[in-house]
């Protein structure tokens, strides 16, 4: 119970610590910033918000190599479904700001992909938790915007799963299997896909997606997958229909704390709520440390895909507090992820001049604009180690999610939104490809390919063959 006593010490963090850290940071902004307290009404969380997806947009996005591909791509993202997700995190900051604000939309309605589109891009076959990322996101796109084609992109996702991945022999009550290798039903897939039917029920008032989510539900507590006394979340089902004993990645937490959210949302049973809040409460009763800062299980060696699992817990927890009707809890969690703000701001930032020195990653080649901070790195405890966008990304998951309800943006910036290049072809002069594969040109000049390992290009016939 530590953790939890620690949350109640932020209450202690007062409004002159906020400003201290303000005029320090503050200070490090351009005559040209785009971001400032007054037009969040001196929201921290909203200002650090800005600054940060400032940067991530300066830093990371567009990808140099984006033309190569079927779907909107960022520099340096590990997957494919870091692409989809991101979508969801921006468009959360005109919700969280009442949507006084319309900063980045090119970029979320950039991000715009058919089914079509989406299979394409992860050839031969994509799993189903990566596709139930773009759901989510063009489900709260819709939600937030209004835009019908983002709704109808989600219904296609969704159902294109359920056709394809959900078990109809009703062994261990159904589910998602993970991908059509057919031998693993993750929770994260089921969790995505619980939150996408409640929000597409509730949004379309097809009955049909209430009854698919009360079966993908069904299946969650048939398997046991949240445990009834620690609240954590498995990893996914066993063959013999039982929770597996692995618990630890945060966002399997996060995204069923969201669908419990969107099937209160869409039912009105608060008994939803209640389970939410007792899966938040899991997590930060078991990972977070003797500070109360949240710690990924996998921490120091976890992958680039895992980077992102707190941000999304953070989200989802946010999703929660937007739809509790107990102002104790709602605080609660609210001063929590100040608690990480904090601790993210104090510990784990680089905003030096220049940036070069804050060791920043560019997988795919050097940004397109000026480079900026700030940028954070892995550990939300700190120290900083190095930039990239997976926990670039979860660190404006976490701002986003701790702006005060009733929080509004005013000023001329509040409608910032840059311009960014068409993608470009690229060549084998662009050097594309990575370190040891040869790059192959063909139909000259228009296109490549990049050879694997054991292979060479063939420059006459413009085709790799084997060495």
């Amino acid at each position: 119970m530590l953790c939890l006593r620690i949350v109640l010490t932020s209450l202690c963090w007062t409004a002159a610590v906020w400003a201290l850290l303000l005029s320090v940071w503050t200070d490090a902004d351009t005559d040209t910033s785009v971001c400032s307290p007054e037009m969040y009404g001196n929201d921290t969380a909203a200002y650090w918000a800005c600054r940060i997806q400032f940067a991530h947009q300066a830093n990371w996005f567009p990808s140099p190599i984006a033309g190569l591909f079927s779907y909107e791509i960022w520099n340096g993202y590990d997957g494919f479904w870091q692409n989809g997700a991101v979508l969801e995190t921006f468009v959360n900051f005109l919700a969280n700001t009442n949507a006084t604000h319309t900063r980045y939309t090119s970029v979320i309605k950039g991000g715009e992909r058919n089914l079509y589109s989406l299979l394409e891009a992860y050839g031969p076959y994509p799993s189903f938790d990566d596709m139930g990322w773009y759901g989510l996101a063009f489900a709260r796109i819709h939600e937030v915007l209004g835009d019908p084609q983002f709704l109808q992109d989600a219904e296609d996702i969704f159902d294109w799963c359920w056709r394809t991945g959900w078990d109809t022999s009703g062994n261990c009550s159904g589910g998602f299997w993970f991908d059509n290798r057919f031998d693993s039903k993750q929770t994260i897939t089921n969790a995505q896909l619980l939150q996408l039917s409640a929000k597409l029920y509730r949004m379309t008032n097809n009955t049909d997606y209430g009854k698919k989510m009360h079966q993908i539900y069904e299946f969650i507590v048939y398997n046991d997958l949240i445990n009834n006394s620690s609240y954590l979340v498995s990893d996914g089902a066993t063959a013999n229909c039982t929770a597996a004993d692995v618990y630890g990645p945060t966002y399997n937490s996060g995204v069923m704390i969201g669908a419990m959210a969107a099937m209160y949302k869409a039912t009105g049973f608060t008994s939803y709520n209640d389970l939410g809040y007792k899966i938040a409460i899991g997590i930060l009763e078991h990972y977070c440390n003797e500070n109360g800062i949240l710690v990924e299980y996998c921490n120091p060696n976890c992958n680039d895909d895992a980077l992102m699992y707190k941000g999304i817990f953070a989200r989802n927890v946010r999703y929660l507090i937007d739809v509790l009707d107990d102002p104790i809890r709602e605080d609660y969690l609210l001063n929590w992820l100040d608690l990480q703000v904090k601790s993210n701001i104090e510990h784990n930032i680089c905003d030096l001049n220049p940036l070069t020195k804050c060791n920043i990653s560019y997988k795919d080649g050097p940004a397109y604009y000026n480079k900026s901070g700030p940028v954070f790195s892995p550990d939300w405890r700190g120290p900083f180690t190095y930039g990239a966008p997976m926990q670039q990304t979860s660190v404006l998951d976490l701002m986003i999610a701790a702006i005060r309800p009733g929080t509004n943006c005013t000023g001329k910036y509040c409608n910032y939104d840059p311009y960014y290049p068409a993608p470009q072809p690229l060549t084998c002069g662009s050097r594309p490809c990575p370190e040891g594969e040869d790059c192959c040109e063909y139909s000259p000049y228009t296109s490549y390919t990049c050879c694997y390992t054991n292979q060479h290009c063939n420059q006459t016939a413009g085709i790799c063959v084997g060495n």
